[in-house]
C-alpha cells in the first residue's frame, strides 16, 4: 500500500492510526508542517520500504528502534528539527538505498555502522552539528553516487579510501575543519561529474596533480583552505570545468593556459598573492619568472595582437556610440532587455537575474501600470514595492529603490553582493529574481507574497487581521528558521540588518519568508556616503549599535525578539515615552511590575486556553532573552529555535498531563 501526501500543508502530529496499516510499504509526508517527534510505532510496519518526513517541523531525536526497519530503501528526514546523534541502529538497514538527515540539528559522530548499508547510493549528512572524524570504513559504500558532508565540524583528514567510491558524481565536504592534505586518490574519482567541494576548511599541501583525471568534472571548489604550491598543469586536461574557486589559499605562479581559466572572474584567485596570470596580474618572463624564454616571447606577441585588438574594438565602440546615440536620440528611449544570468556566465556588467524568464523593462512597465500608486503593495525607507502581473499572469513583486542622488551608479562591489543575495534559496527566505538597473530606476525583483506583511496584519490602520497563537506561532518558528539560515548555513555568512515585522512576507498559506535580506548593506554599497538605511528600524535597533557602530548576528537575534513580541502583545515596536519609548521597555517595564502575562498578551487571542496561555508565556521568556542589553547574553537562531521547539513541546506535554489527572478524577468513585 502507498500513501502519499506530500505538499499538503498539513499540520499537528502523524495520525496514530497509520500504524495499523501493516501492509503500507511507502509513506511520503514531505513538504507539510507537521509536528511532533518520530513515533515509535512506525516500526511495527515491517513492509515499510521508503519514510520520507523532510521539510516538516518534526523535532527530538531519532529512536533507536529505526533499525528495525529491516526493508527500508528510503528514509529521508532533512529539513526538520531532530536532534541527538545519529543512532547506530540506523547500519541494520542494509537494503538502504537513499539516506538523508540534512538541515537538522545532529550532533555527535558519524556512526561507523553506516558502512554496512552498502546499497547506499545516496548518503547526505550535511548542514548538521556532527562531529569527530569520517569514518574510513565509507570506502566500502562502493555503490555510492552522492555523499554529502559540508557544513557540519567534522575533523580530521579526508580518507583515503574514498579513492575506492567509483560510481561517485558529487562529493561535497565543505564546510567543516579537515585538515591534512587533499588525497591523491581522489584523482581517481572518474565519474565525478557535479561537483568535488572541499572549501572552508584546513586542508594544506598542494594540490594533487591527480585531479586533472577528473575529466567529466563540472564544478571544483578548493577555497578558503590552506592550501601552497602552483596551480597544476594537469588543470588544462580538465575540459569540463564550468566553474573553479581557488581563493583565500597559499597558492602562487601561472595559472593554466586554457580559455576556463582565462575567462573566470578574478574573485575566484583572491588572497592568494603568488598567483599570476589572472586578469590584470600577468605573469613576467624575466629571470626569476614562472615562464621560460620562449613563454614569455609567446606571451609577449599574444599581449601585442591583444593590443591590436583592444585599438581596432576602441575604434570600432566609438563609432557604435555614435550610431546608438543617433538612434536613442531619434527614438528618445532605448528598452533594455533583462537577459537571465545563465547568458551571462562572465562578468559582472549589465543586469543580473535568477530566472530563466526574460523580462524586459518594457514588460516590467506594462505590468505595474508604469509604477502606478494602484499597484503599490509597500513603503519602506529603502523605496517602494510594486506588485506586477506578467502577461502570463505570474505574479512578482519589483522594489524600486530610492534614488541617492549624484554618485549612486551601481558598481561591482553592489553587483557582486547582489550575485551573492541571488543565490540564497530556503523555503522561509523570500526568493531574490533579480536586480536591473535603467537611467534613474534601480530594480529589485522579489517573489510574490500574497498575504503581504506581518506588520500590516498586526497592525493594519483597517480591520486588524486576526491571527490565531497557533499562526503566530508557526510564522514565528517560519521566520527564525529563515534567519537561522542566513547566519549558519549561508557561504559566505549573511546579516540581515533590518528585521522587523514588515520584512517578514507571508504566501497564501500563511507560512512566513523573510524578505529584504541584505538590502541594507547593498544601499550602503551603492552609496558610501549614506548610513541611514544600515542600522535596522527605529525600535528594533539593538542598544550596542549605538556604541560601537557595527551590526552582527546579535543584533538580528535582538530585532527578532522585538518581532516576537510584536507577536505576543500585539502592540507596535514603537511606544509613547511615558511608557518607555519602545515595545522592550514596556513589556519589561510591566514583567517588574508583576503585571500578569495575561494582560501582556494580546487581548484579541483566546486567552481562554491554558495551554494557548502557557506556550505564550515561554515564548515570552524567549523574546526577552533575546533582547537581552548584552550582545552576549542573547542565544544564537539555532538556540532560538530549539526553545521555540521546546515551547510548544513543553505547553502540549503539560496540557496532556493535566486532562490525563482531570480524567483520572473524574472516574475515581466518589465517596
Amino acid at each position: 500500500m502507498f500513501l502519499s501526501l506530500g505538499s499538503n500543508r498539513l499540520v499537528g502530529n502523524i495520525p496514530p492510526g497509520v500504524k495499523a496499516c501493516r501492509t503500507l510499504t511507502q509513506l511520503r509526508l514531505g513538504g507539510n508542517m507537521l509536528t511532533g517527534s518520530l513515533p515509535v510505532e512506525l516500526s511495527l510496519l515491517q513492509n515499510l520500504s521508503s519514510l520520507e518526513m523532510n521539510q516538516n517541523w518534526f523535532f527530538g531525536p531519532i529512536p533507536p528502534e529505526i533499525g528495525r526497519f529491516r526493508s527500508m530503501e528510503r528514509l529521508i528526514l532533512s529539513d526538520n528539527y531532530f536532534i541527538g546523534q545519529i543512532p547506530a541502529g540506523i547500519g541494520n538497514l542494509t537494503e538502504l538505498v537513499a539516506f538523508n538527515i540534512s538541515s537538522n540539528q545532529f550532533t555527535g559522530p558519524i556512526p561507523r555502522e553506516l558502512a554496512r548499508c552498502t546499497k547506499l547510493q545516496r548518503l547526505d549528512l550535511s548542514r548538521n552539528s556532527l562531529a569527530g572524524v569520517i569514518p574510513q570504513e565509507f570506502g566500502a559504500l562502493v555503490n555510492l553516487e552522492l555523499l554529502k558532508l559540508s557544513d557540519n565540524s567534522l575533523n580530521g583528514t579526508i580518507p583515503s579510501s574514498f579513492g575506492g567510491l567509483s560510481r561517485l558524481t558529487e562529493l561535497q565536504m565543505g564546510g567543516n575543519s579537515l585538515s591534512g592534505h587533499v588525497p591523491v586518490e581522489l584523482g581517481k574519482l572518474t565519474s565525478l561529474q557535479i561537483a568535488l567541494n572541499v572549501s572552508h576548511n584546513m586542508l594544506s599541501g598542494e594540490i594533487p596533480t591527480q585531479l586533472g583525471n577528473l575529466r567529466m568534472l563540472e564544478y571544483l571548489y578548493l577555497n578558503n583552505n590552506e592550501l601552497k604550491g602552483e596551480v597544476p598543469s594537469s588543470f588544462s586536461m580538465l575540459s569540463s570545468l564550468m566553474e573553479c574557486n581557488l581563493s583565500y589559499n597559499n597558492l602562487a605562479g601561472p595559472l593554466p593556459s586554457t580559455p576556463l581559466f582565462e575567462h573566470l572572474d578574478s574573485s575566484n584567485f583572491l588572497g592568494n598573492n603568488g598567483l599570476c596570470g589572472i586578469k590584470g596580474k600577468a605573469c613576467q618572463g624575466s629571470s626569476g619568472s614562472f615562464y621560460s624564454s620562449k613563454e614569455a616571447e609567446a606571451q609577449q606577441k599574444r599581449f601585442l595582437r591583444e593590443k591590436i585588438i583592444s585599438i581596432a574594438s576602441i575604434v570600432i565602440a566609438l563609432v557604435s556610440l555614435v550610431l546608438i546615440a543617433i538612434v536613442c536620440w531619434a527614438l528618445r528611449a532605448k528598452i533594455p532587455e533583462l537577459v537571465s544570468t545563465e547568458e551571462r556566465k562572465t562578468g559582472l556588467s549589465g543586469p543580473h537575474y535568477f530566472m530563466k524568464e526574460r523580462v524586459t523593462y518594457q514588460e516590467l512597465m506594462k505590468a505595474t501600470d508604469c509604477f502606478s500608486e494602484s499597484a503599490v503593495i509597500g513603503r519602506g525607507a529603502c523605496g517602494t514595492v510594486y506588485k506586477a502581473v506578467m502577461p502570463d499572469d505570474r505574479k512578482i513583486a519589483v522594489k524600486r529603490l530610492k534614488s541617492q542622488g549624484e554618485g549612486s551608479n551601481i558598481d561591482r562591489s553592489f553587483q557582486a553582493e547582489i550575485t551573492t543575495l541571488g543565490n540564497v534559496r530556503h523555503r522561509n527566505i523570500v526568493k531574490l529574481y533579480g536586480f536591473c538597473s535603467h537611467q534613474d530606476s534601480n530594480l529589485i525583483l522579489y517573489e510574490y507574497m500574497a498575504n503581504g506583511s506581518l506588520g500590516e496584519l498586526l497592525h493594519g490602520s483597517k480591520d486588524a487581521y486576526l491571527l490565531d497563537w497557533d499562526t503566530r506561532y508557526r510564522i514565528a518558528l517560519g521566520a527564525a528558521e529563515g534567519l537561522r539560515y542566513l547566519h549558519s548555513d549561508c557561504k559566505p555568512q549573511v546579516i540581515h540588518r533590518d528585521i522587523k515585522s514588515n520584512n517578514i512576507l507571508l504566501d497564501e498559506m500563511m507560512e512566513a519568508h523573510v524578505g529584504d535580506f541584505g538590502l541594507a548593506k547593498l544601499i550602503d554599497i551603492s552609496n558610501s556616503r549614506t548610513m541611514s538605511a544600515v542600522a535596522g528600524s527605529y525600535g528594533y535597533i539593538a542598544p550596542e549599535y549605538a556604541f560601537t557602530m557595527k551590526v552582527t548576528e546579535k543584533c538580528d537575534v535582538y530585532s527578532f525578539g522585538v518581532v516576537l513580541l510584536e507577536l505576543l502583545t500585539g502592540q507596535s515596536p514603537i511606544q509613547p515615552l511615558e511608557k518607555g519609548g519602545d515595545l522592550v521597555n514596556l513589556v519589561r517595564r510591566m514583567m517588574n511590575s508583576m503585571t500578569p502575562n495575561s494582560e501582556v498578551f494580546d487581548s484579541r487571542l483566546n486567552l481562554s486556553s491554558r495551554r494557548v496561555v502557557e506556550e505564550m508565556s515561554l515564548v515570552l521568556k524567549i523574546a526577552l532573552f533575546c533582547t537581552n542589553e548584552s550582545p552576549f547574553d542573547r542565544p544564537t537562531m539555532r538556540e532560538v529555535i530549539s526553545m521555540l521547539i521546546d515551547a510548544r513541546a513543553s505547553s502540549y506535554d503539560s496540557f496532556s498531563s493535566s486532562a490525563s489527572e482531570a480524567a483520572t478524577e473524574d472516574s475515581s468513585p466518589k465517596v
